[in-house]
Parts: C-alpha cells; sequence; structure tokens
C-alpha cells in the first residue's frame, strides 16, 4: 500500500481517490472475461483489447 508524502496531501487527495478508485476485482471476474473469449461467443470479438481494469482505462 502506497503512502503520502505529508499529512496535508493525505487530507486534500485522499478522500477523492477513494471516492472514485474501483474496488479490486475478485478472480472470478477477470475469469469470466477471458471464459468469453475462450467460448464460441467470442465469434465477432477479433484483434480488439478488451481491458479489465475496472474502468481505469477510461479516464
Amino acid at each position: 500500500m502506497a503512502t503520502w508524502g505529508s499529512q496535508l496531501a493525505a487530507e486534500r487527495l485522499g478522500p477523492p481517490m477513494q471516492a472514485t478508485a474501483p474496488t479490486p476485482a475478485t478472480a472470478a471476474q477477470p475469469a469470466a472475461s477471458i471464459t468469453l473469449l475462450l467460448s464460441d461467443d467470442n465469434t465477432n470479438i477479433n484483434g480488439a483489447v478488451l481491458p479489465s481494469d475496472g474502468g481505469w482505462s477510461a479516464l
């Protein structure tokens, strides 16, 4: 876990960071994405990058 450089930074930046940070994924969530890619349901997915990062790449 990272630490803040100063108490002021922790007080000012801590609450917004906690409000916008996604919750960590369970093992089943990325496994579901992998299962989709390995199944016959992915017939129309080709050459696409499918991030599994809790929405961070959308920012």
